[in-house]
């Protein structure tokens, strides 16, 4: 089995093959378009805004590696008083377990204030419990656990495709194109719900290559069967008004709150969706080594602010 028309392949992932996908998937609509003005960093921006929420990857981090500046700047903003959190697609394993990662960098981020996809998942699942077990794409650290639903790792056994009641998208770190045959094939034979933790499509590595996401998956999944994935996390409503509530947004108004981040399709997508204002940051994420503003012509999905690093 190959990629649908049109779908990359997962080791042929690139900016242009990334953005190939996005237009596959359901996104939701930005409420304007920004001006894509030049600012020097998250300091500069002080005045524009009362609070700050930072995409994880490409923001805080790079791999396991704190972004440079990073640490001064969110030490910046708290000392004039702005409120700081992150808000991260990575689901793979809890937010508390992202937000003590920050604070053994020096990132000053309480951890409530750590907020992930994987929280808007599992406040939906525990919202509607489903008998039975549900299939999970996971790594074996992924504390699933924590999941209010029954559960079991999707791998190399038919049996779990078969029987789960349900399936969860939520890390594709050893994740194959095996698996996913088998995955796709049981949905045609008997559509279930599936739910998709982290609705990036890919992220960047240090070595200039890309990794394929839960998004990814999702999207071919849907190419290749009848099913409608249900994603969970930036750009979507879901994931944003959770965060917004962690960060006790009620009675600020949404133009005086940042998103910052380095994807357009989810970070700034999101921002302008939900009425915030939106900062591309563009020298370690997804646009890093890019013209920015042609892939912003080409979406329509423009930033209010451009930032180099935080």
């Amino acid at each position: 089995m190959t990629a649908p028309a049109s779908l990359p392949e997962p080791g042929d992932l690139d900016p242009e093959a990334i953005l190939r996908c996005f237009a596959r998937a359901e996104l939701p609509a930005p409420a304007r378009k920004g001006r894509g003005e030049p600012a020097g960093g998250l300091a500069a921006l002080a005045d524009r805004y009362d609070a700050f929420i930072l995409d994880g990857y490409g923001v805080v981090n790079v791999g396991a590696e704190p972004v440079p500046g990073i640490v001064a700047a969110v030490r910046a903003l708290r000392a004039a008083g702005k409120a700081v959190m992150v808000f991260t697609n990575g689901a793979g394993r809890p937010a508390r377990w992202t937000a003590r990662r920050y604070a053994g960098w020096g990132v000053e981020i309480p951890e409530h204030l750590v907020v992930s996809s994987r929280d808007a998942l599992e406040r939906e699942l525990a919202a509607r419990p489903r008998p039975g077990l549900w299939g999970v794409m996971a790594k074996p650290d992924s504390e699933l656990e924590t999941l209010p639903v029954e559960t079991v790792r999707l791998g190399d056994d038919d049996a779990p495709y078969r029987e789960a009641a349900g399936f969860v998208l939520l890390r594709s770190g050893e994740w194959t194109v095996e698996r996913h045959r088998r995955l796709a094939a049981a949905l045609r034979n008997a559509p279930r719900p599936v739910l998709v933790a982290n609705p990036d499509v890919s992220a960047p590595y240090p070595d200039g290559s890309f990794s394929a996401e839960p998004g990814y998956w999702a999207i071919r999944l849907e190419a290749e069967t009848q099913v409608r994935c249900e994603r969970f996390g930036k750009p979507f409503a879901n994931a944003f008004d959770l965060a917004l509530e962690r960060l006790g947004a009620a009675g600020r108004r949404p133009e005086r709150i940042a998103m910052v981040g380095d994807g357009l399709c989810t970070d700034i997508l999101g921002g302008l969706a939900a009425g915030l204002g939106a900062v591309l940051v563009t020298d370690h994420g997804l646009v890093r080594d890019l013209d920015w503003r042609a892939w912003a012509d080409r979406t329509g999905i423009c930033p209010d602010y451009v930032i180099p690093s935080p």
